[in-house]
């Protein structure tokens, strides 16, 4: 709650600081390393900063994607050029290489780096796993997506998901949360969920209670799907526990006692953050399927999102019980990803 407590109040300034190193400091570090005609005095680097702030504010305080659309994507390619720019600073004055090339080498690396990361974006990989139990007589075939964000993603890339979904013979699919990241977002845009050939538990993540709750909601009873709010649902050999995401760290423990379980069954908790599987544990869960972190989206984001979850992709495992942090199905902001992937993940659960 301190933690909280202290970055709601400095948030502002944070907020601020972060806009300046994002838009502000690559063009007037590179532009004064360049010289003439592409110097950039203190008071210039201030009007970048100042409408980085407007810039960012407008665009996530509405519906307003095409704004939306073209900031994010100043923000991320920006972002590279920072790491970029930052990381010379203490090389400049031990190589006593000419500044301008230093400044032409960032942005021929930058450029490259950035045009890379969104050509990534649009791919999409299968990652899959056998997970062995006794609670099972057969195997189940499960799919989990997670961090879609549509909004930031378009109606066409779900319908590229739900393809390749439709070809991996899953017995059921699972929605992690962050399906949208938009208010804007409508039923088309998801209409091809419908498609899907299994059937599909849908848990809310942090953008859905951002944007318009009821509304997805709404959208996914209309696609036929099952959403898992502090609920759970046996299915055969399987039961699937759905919690509310929350920015609670103790959600799990506090929500789980009061839900129906039936741990003689292979037990699979659907919890959007990769928290709570201590208390997950104590209660019997086989298995726990969680994103969020997009494993950073862009390098080396994934170090400053590893100050905040000790797990932030792959697999891990303590005794019997399992925890999986997808990467992501799609992309918040950028359509860029730089040192991570798009995944859909498949569980296989056989008898062992």
């Amino acid at each position: 709650m301190a933690n909280k407590t202290f970055f709601r109040r400095w948030f502002p300034l944070l907020f601020g600081l972060a806009c300046y190193f994002v838009f502000a400091y690559p063009p007037y570090r590179l532009g004064n390393w360049y010289g003439e005609p592409l110097a950039i005095h203190g008071y210039q680097s201030l009007i970048i900063w100042l409408a980085g702030v407007l810039a960012m504010r407008y665009s996530f305080s509405g519906p307003r994607m095409a704004v939306r659309y073209i900031v994010v994507h100043w923000m991320g390619v920006s972002f590279i050029f920072a790491t970029l720019t930052l990381l010379a600073e203490p090389l400049r004055p031990l190589l006593s290489a000419d500044d301008r090339l230093v400044a032409q080498t960032i942005a021929f690396t930058g450029a490259v780096l950035s045009l890379g990361a969104i050509a990534f974006s649009h791919h999409l990989s299968v990652r899959s796993f056998d997970i062995y139990s006794n609670k099972v007589s057969r195997s189940y075939r499960i799919g989990q997506i997670s961090d879609v964000h549509i909004g930031s993603r378009q109606g066409g890339y779900m319908q590229r998901i739900v393809n390749r979904l439709n070809t991996l013979a899953l017995d059921y699919v699972v929605i992690t949360g962050d399906l949208i990241d938009s208010s804007a977002v409508d039923y088309t845009a998801l209409e091809s969920l419908r498609s899907l050939s299994a059937k599909t538990f849908f848990t809310i993540g942090n953008h859905e209670r951002y944007a318009d709750l009821e509304k997805i909601l709404d959208i996914a009873r209309r696609l036929g799907m099952v959403t898992l709010r502090q609920d759970s649902v046996s299915e055969g050999e399987l039961h699937f526990i759905g919690i509310d995401d929350s920015d609670d760290p103790d959600q799990v423990a506090t929500h789980l006692p009061g839900i129906t379980s039936d741990t003689s069954k292979f037990t699979i908790l659907l919890y959007h953050k990769p928290m709570g599987w201590e208390a997950a544990i104590r209660h019997g869960v086989d298995l726990k399927l969680s994103g969020h972190t997009h494993n950073g989206q862009i390098f080396p984001f994934n170090y400053v999102v590893k100050q905040q979850f000790k797990r932030i992709r792959g697999m891990y495992q303590q005794g019997d019980s399992r925890l999986y942090v997808s990467p992501g199905t799609g992309t918040w902001g950028p359509l860029m990803r730089l040192g991570s992937t798009n995944e859909i993940s498949v569980f296989e659960i056989k008898p062992g």
